[in-house]
């Protein structure tokens, strides 16, 4: 006995323009990380810090990457409002 249940429909992936940048945006971001392997110095206050540039490269991406995510935040919270 067959029965005539329509078929689930076949995912298709496509490739969105947003993720082909953001690809070739951390590809640029890993080739310049890996050429500022250098020994850098950053001032903080009355702090002196000496460590290898992709070090602090990284950390004010993260620093970036979390004000980025905090302020957005914020403004749809006070559309609702």
């Amino acid at each position: 006995m067959t029965t005539n249940t329509p078929r689930p429909a076949e995912r298709r992936w496509s490739v969105s323009p947003k993720l082909v940048g953001v690809a070739a945006l951390a590809v640029l971001a890993t080739v310049f990380v890996f050429q500022n392997t250098a020994k850098g110095r950053v001032n903080v206050l009355f702090w002196t810090i000496r460590m290898p540039a992709w070090i602090w490269l990284l950390a004010v991406f993260l620093v970036g990457v979390v004000v980025g995510s905090v302020f957005p935040w914020l403004r749809r919270r006070a559309r609702r409002d």
